[in-house]
């Protein structure tokens, strides 16, 4: 049986983590946060990271009520939510010290968490390559979904509190198919318009050895190019075929051009609220999946949206 030939499960999210680090640029995704787990009675569970070791000079077997960062850092956690800005969902939150993944980990497992939150600073290029980017990390290796916005999600000083569009971006992998579910869910429970989007590719990417400079293709022949493009619409009908799925009246473009640009170019033109894509998941080091042409990472360091990622 194929991979468009399975069925589609429909995703549970009852339990979300937001991971914040207490900036700005991490609480602009609370007012999407909240419209989601409205939906789908949610509980969130608010979690800030220490770093392992703290500022102060002081025992490393201190007490807690010494440990003045921990402290400080329940203190603003608290503040943060009397504000009210999950409205009336239920949530919980959690300072914690440790290395950043190791802390994650064990949390999503105790919390069995199925969504993860968290906004991100949009780095892009060789800043990003050297000190690498937490919310990529995050989406590279969680193994459920992660919903990350940069500061470009946030227009007219607004961040955004409700989803009418949808874009599906799908290269027709596990990822992909796993972050289907997702999207239709999605669709459904926020009475969405869905968009299909497959881009075809120019051709054999090549990774440029300077790093200023942009990402080189090998031209296909026009018969190949030809050929993926009626390839492409054939699967993205197979994928509308499923009668559930037909139902949501999906809007289906295949474009041919650069993955990553032309996501992000069809995300802008059709106001897109949100981008659903899978993400290959982290393979030894990280270093690979920091390279500033990855397409999960163009597309979430400058989507003008919030973007869903699935972990393939």
């Amino acid at each position: 049986m194929s991979g468009l030939a399975q069925p589609l499960l429909i995703p549970s999210l009852k339990n979300i983590l937001f991971a914040t680090d207490l900036s700005p640029s991490s609480q602009v995704a609370l007012p999407l946060l909240r419209a989601i787990a409205e939906r789908y009675g949610s509980t969130v569970h608010v979690l800030h990271v220490l770093a392992p070791e703290p500022r102060l000079e002081v025992p490393l077997d201190m007490p807690p009520e010494l440990d003045t960062d921990r402290e400080a850092a329940q203190s603003a956690l608290n503040t943060l939510l009397a504000g009210k800005p999950l409205g009336d969902v239920a949530s919980t939150a959690t300072v914690a010290r440790g290395p950043l993944w190791d802390v994650l980990a064990g949390f999503i497992e105790e919390k069995s968490i199925d969504l993860i939150v968290l906004g991100t600073h949009g780095r892009r290029g060789l800043k990003k390559l050297v000190f690498g980017s937490v919310a990529e990390q995050i989406f590279r290796l969680a193994r459920c979904p992660v919903l990350t916005m940069n500061p470009h999600s946030v227009t007219e000083g607004k961040a955004p509190t409700r989803i009418a569009t949808i874009l599906f971006a799908t290269d027709f992998s596990s990822g992909s198919h796993r972050a289907l579910p997702y999207a239709e869910s999605l669709a459904r429970t926020h009475q969405a318009h869905l968009i299909l989007l497959h881009a075809v590719s120019a051709g054999a990417e090549i990774v440029p050895i300077d790093l200023s400079a942009q990402q080189a293709a090998v031209e296909l022949p026009s018969e190949f190019a030809a050929q993926a493009l009626a390839d492409a619409r054939e699967q993205m009908a197979e994928m509308v075929s499923r009668g559930r799925f037909r139902e949501l009246a999906p809007e289906i473009i295949v474009e041919y051009g650069p993955a990553a640009e032309t996501i992000l170019s069809v995300a802008k033109s059709k106001q897109a609220d949100l981008i659903v894509m899978g993400a290959h998941r982290a393979l030894g080091s990280l270093i690979a999946s920091h390279l500033p042409w990855a397409t999960a990472s163009m597309v979430v360091c400058q989507a003008h949206c919030p973007v869903l990622t699935v972990r393939n």
